[in-house]
């Protein structure tokens, strides 16, 4: 009897833990990000422009891309925009569509009152002429202000970059980091610093990603080197690469990449990414690009080519080591030609052959690197 019950109880022993292991979770997957900036989509939908399915289908575009593989979309926040486009309101209002959708949020923090780059970084004018205290309490008011805004109406953001393209520096010149202010980092960290200290004050169940965010594949590793004896708090570097500013040669462009990766030890998003389908313009504007040595040998301006592309870049994301690399956000995909006003229309848009989307506004080959990665 003794004997039965001993097997008895080894038989449910083992059985136990055949269950258990059965019932083991692995780890999730982690998220490879498939982005649009449609910065421009709060002004391009009171235009009822008629994008189109590959078929010729008229579509709604914020569903159709969330259909079609997009799990992130990148908006762009001006302080005080004098045009009116890009403000806060804009970004509350676009952010609710987005979350409906159940794709995630990037929001884009320019520190401007319009366009921010290398080349300019403009403080907001309600900002002008302080001091460099208020200017730092300044950052945090207005970043702390526009993150709880967007926390109280539960459209957080899975991601927050710390000013656009900041190569040199932001907020001229009191973070500037160029020429005659190649020894003002210290100052330019300050501004990030207190920036990132208003995000996770609301943030308390830190669920937001901070990005910093440089031009340039080939000159970034410099910028991030000079960062880091001020151990500032960031978990994503994010890229822009346009091939007719940059490298051409890809195999030095997946070097650049791995050695981001290996050198700060943080995750890396191609953030700003695009490639033409034509070299044709259906506007009075002339197109960044337009012709062959803007872009790569390797890839024909074309609609297959432009796909061939995508193809390529994913491929070398995924290559980065440490699974680094965890994704790409094409820009402006929807900024197609069409009768409008001169800012974003056939009067001015000088990117409808970079588009995702063809002159009759049918979506193009591209849109499989979405559904198929």
């Amino acid at each position: 009897m003794k004997k039965l019950v001993f097997l008895l109880i080894l038989f449910g022993f083992i059985y136990s833990c055949d269950s258990k292991s059965d019932t083991v979770e692995t780890a999730p997957e982690p998220t490879f990000y498939k982005g649009m900036d449609l910065s421009f989509q709060s002004e391009l939908e009171d235009y009822n422009i008629p994008y189109k399915d590959a078929d010729g289908n008229p579509i709604a575009i914020l569903p159709f891309v969330a259909e079609n593989g997009t799990n992130l979309v990148r908006l762009k926040l001006w302080h005080t925009p004098k045009d009116g486009e890009n403000s806060l309101a804009d970004v509350k209002a676009y952010a609710k569509h987005i979350k409906s959708q159940n794709m995630s949020f990037l929001l884009n923090f320019h520190y401007s009152d319009y366009w921010a780059d290398p080349g300019k970084q403009n403080p907001p004018e309600a900002w002008k002429n302080m001091d460099t205290q208020e200017i730092r309490t300044a950052i945090y008011n207005y970043t702390k202000n526009v993150v709880q805004q967007l926390k109280s109406q539960s459209t957080l953001p899975e991601m927050i970059q710390i000013g656009n393209e900041t190569d040199s520096g932001f907020l001229w010149d009191y973070g500037k980091v160029w020429n005659e202010f190649d020894n003002n980092w210290a100052n330019y960290a300050a501004l990030v610093s207190e920036a990132i200290k208003a995000i996770k004050e609301v943030d308390t169940n830190k669920e937001v990603k901070i990005m910093l965010h440089h031009s340039s594949v080939e000159n970034a590793i410099f910028f991030f080197e000079k960062l880091e004896p001020f151990n500032i708090d960031y978990d994503i570097i994010g890229l822009s690469y346009y091939p007719q500013f940059q490298i051409k040669d890809l195999s030095l462009v997946q070097q650049k990449l791995n050695q981001l990766a290996l050198n700060f030890n943080r995750d890396i998003l191609m953030v700003e990414v695009a490639y033409p389908f034509t070299f044709d313009y259906e506007d009075k504007s002339n197109n960044y690009i337009g012709d062959s040595s803007q872009i790569l040998s390797e890839f024909p301006a074309t609609p297959e080519g432009q796909k061939a592309y995508f193809e390529w870049l994913v491929n070398a994301i995924k290559k980065i080591p440490n699974n680094r690399g965890i994704g790409f956000c094409y820009w402006a995909p929807d900024w197609v030609a069409f009768n409008g006003n001169e800012t974003t229309s056939t009067s001015g848009s000088a990117w409808e052959n970079q588009c995702m989307f063809d002159f009759d506004h049918k979506a193009l080959p591209v849109f499989d690197i979405y559904g198929n990665n």
